[in-house]
């Protein structure tokens, strides 16, 4: 961390400063940072397009734009914010039509501890999680009245940091009020780092730019965590938390790349024993977003001083991080299936001793036997892993069309359980299809007849998807997780019994998963359809949609683990950040059984610290260079 080496080498201490820099009794005696008005960064208030305006303190005249309902692009410490009044709707509905954010909950910064609580109910974790160094966002159960509900969306907890860098603070004391942080991009493409992308970029998106002349290094945006059944966890892993090691449970001989997913990338390498995940990197599906992973990733190695021989990718083909892994030279490649990684990565943070039985809620992976995968229970012993049940695979019209039409998915579960004359009838009275024709309905029934034109899909969130489109009235989801979160946020607090669910008839433990061996929802899709129209209410239906997943997972964990001798349970998997379902199975299954991480996100954003262990464990073991599907050896 010398000087030389930190983006303060382009200021020259000024006499002054280089005489205390220099001085042993000094107290800014070789200090890094050390800089003064006078020979640190500079800081100014530019138009959209990023020309110079006269303000006498810019700092000032950015707050005064925020309460004037302007919206604001201010550079910080790992990227651009959006920033705008919190407390002002009009500001809030046009930030989010300009940015492209319809639904997703907002962050909002506030100056202090105090300000905060009055945004959300914090526990004491919480609080400490607010004031550490690593100043994450922190999600807790909003409290109305502080902030303007279109900040929130459709949920109802708060996202709340507080200042990490001292402009942050400059501008909050200035602004007098809660201020909307969030990140400075087109809602899907990667933050702005530098002045040359937020005249490109940011132009139409804000209203002014306060800049200044240190540059960023490296696109790093701010962590995020929650409540989970056992204290915080990380949901996020990014600015104060990466790149901290993981130490993994053994050394690897080499260094190890692997390159995560397709959404909340990050990366991981591994030098001996120590994981080092990337800040989060975002989603791949644009181009600029792709292009920017890969100057990150291949800046990341050159960081720790290796340029990785062996890599580790997703087995899906089309991943823009698959495509790299396998267009890169490379020594040796281990694809790893998507959800054996979300175990692996589980297994790489929290050192089990013993193989484990491992539940894996997700939405969608690559599966290799026709279907998605994102509702599995595998056995996981070193590099081996066997899928012992799963969800049965519902029906996807229109395949990834439905991720974001989720009238579709609910069509799906209703012609799967009842059959196409049925669900035709059932749609006529159901209120999530009201906004669809009868021809479009009647033409989407024909295809699913037909089997043509679906994916069909095992993974929980799909399941949730479907499940909550019909409970809530929800045609459409506005973000990744909207209608899961929504299901979740919606439900009665109190105990509630499970709808009926098929069991599956014996477990798959040699060979592959069969349809006996599949968790069969299709009464609990009659059940809750049935609910709906006799008046019960979204709240209790809820509450028994998630009892239903705790108790039908349970039970087939206890048998996995009478069956094999099992003693040990890990979750992962983006569906398990639910922290009804979390608790449930926590609750049923012993806190002494399950193993929960913490440290690492559970969704996508820890993917490829298991995809990097497995190929530690493939290198150790001399495996042929593959995991195992399905049982099978390495």
């Amino acid at each position: 961390y010398d000087r030389d080496n930190t983006t303060l080498a382009g200021f020259p201490l000024c006499p002054a400063c280089a005489r205390d820099y220099a001085t042993p009794s000094a107290r800014r005696f070789h200090a890094q940072t050390l800089a003064c008005p006078a020979c640190g960064p500079r800081v100014w208030l530019a138009d959209a397009a990023g020309a110079p305006s006269p303000a006498g303190d810019p700092i000032a005249a950015a707050a005064a734009a925020l309460r004037d309902g302007a919206i604001v692009g201010v550079q910080g410490l790992g990227a651009f914010h959006l920033v705008c009044d919190a407390t002002s709707a009009p500001a809030v509905a046009e930030l989010r039509r300009r940015k492209r954010r319809d639904a997703q909950p907002l962050a909002v910064m506030v100056g202090d501890l105090k300000a905060a609580e009055a945004l959300a109910d914090l526990d004491p974790a919480a609080r400490e999680a607010l004031g550490s160094p690593a100043r994450p966002i922190v999600l807790a159960p909003a409290r109305a009245g502080a902030v303007v509900d279109g900040v929130r969306g459709p949920s109802r907890r708060a996202g709340v940091l507080l200042p990490y860098t001292p402009l942050h603070a400059a501008l909050l004391a200035e602004a007098g009020r809660p201020l909307v942080f969030t990140s400075g991009n087109v809602s899907g493409g990667p933050a702005v780092i530098d002045h040359d992308g937020a005249r490109a970029h940011l132009a139409g998106l804000v209203d002014t730019l306060l800049l200044h002349d240190r540059p960023i290094a490296r696109r790093v945006e701010d962590s995020v965590v929650a409540a989970g059944a056992r204290g915080l966890r990380v949901l996020r892993r990014s600015r104060g938390l990466a790149p901290l090691p993981v130490r993994l449970p053994r050394a690897s001989p080499e260094p190890v790349l692997a390159v995560g997913g397709h959404q909340k990338n990050t990366a991981c390498v591994v030098v001996g024993d120590l994981a080092y995940l990337t800040p989060h990197l975002g989603d791949l599906g644009l181009y600029e977003g792709e292009l920017a992973w890969r100057r990150e990733v291949e800046g990341f190695e050159a960081l720790l001083g290796v340029r990785a021989e062996v890599l580790a990718h997703d087995l899906h083909p089309d991943y823009a991080s698959t495509r790299y892994a396998l267009a890169r030279p490379a020594r040796r490649r281990f694809g790893v299936q998507h959800h054996a990684a979300h175990a692996l990565a589980a297994v790489a943070e929290l050192h089990p001793r013993e193989p484990v039985l491992a539940i894996v809620y997700d939405g969608t992976g690559w599966g290799p036997d026709g279907t998605t995968w994102g509702a599995e229970l595998l056995v996981v012993d070193g590099a081996r892993w066997q899928r012992v049940s799963a969800f049965r695979p519902l029906p996807l019209p229109g395949g990834e069309r439905a991720l974001r039409e989720v009238w579709r998915a609910a069509l799906g579960v209703l012609h799967d359980a009842f059959g196409s004359g049925e669900a035709r009838a059932l749609a006529a009275r159901l209120a999530v299809f009201r906004g669809e024709t009868p021809a479009r309905l009647d033409g989407v029934l024909r295809a699913l007849d037909a089997g043509v034109g679906s994916t069909r899909a095992r993974g929980l969130g799909r399941w949730f998807d479907a499940l909550g489109a019909l409970v809530l009235g929800l045609a459409r989801a506005d973000f990744d997780g909207h209608i899961p979160l929504a299901l979740e946020e919606r439900a009665d607090p109190g105990d509630a019994p499970a709808y009926p669910i098929d069991p599956p008839a014996r477990l798959a433990l040699e060979g592959r998963l069969s349809a006996a061996s599949e968790i069969d929802p299709r009464p609990t899709v009659r059940a809750v359809v049935h609910d709906l129209l006799a008046g019960v209410t979204p709240e209790r239906i809820s509450a028994r949609v998630h009892a239903t997943v705790v108790e039908a997972t349970c039970a087939v964990a206890a048998r996995a683990l009478a069956e094999t001798g099992l003693r040990r349970v890990v979750l992962s998997g983006g569906a398990l950040q639910n922290r009804r379902l979390e608790q449930g199975l926590v609750a049923r299954l012993g806190d002494e059984t399950v193993l929960s991480p913490r440290d690492v996100p559970v969704n996508d954003g820890g993917l490829a610290l298991g995809q990097a262990w497995a190929a530690v464990l493939a290198l150790t073991e001399r495996a042929r260079g593959s995991l195992p599907r399905d049982g099978e050896p390495a």
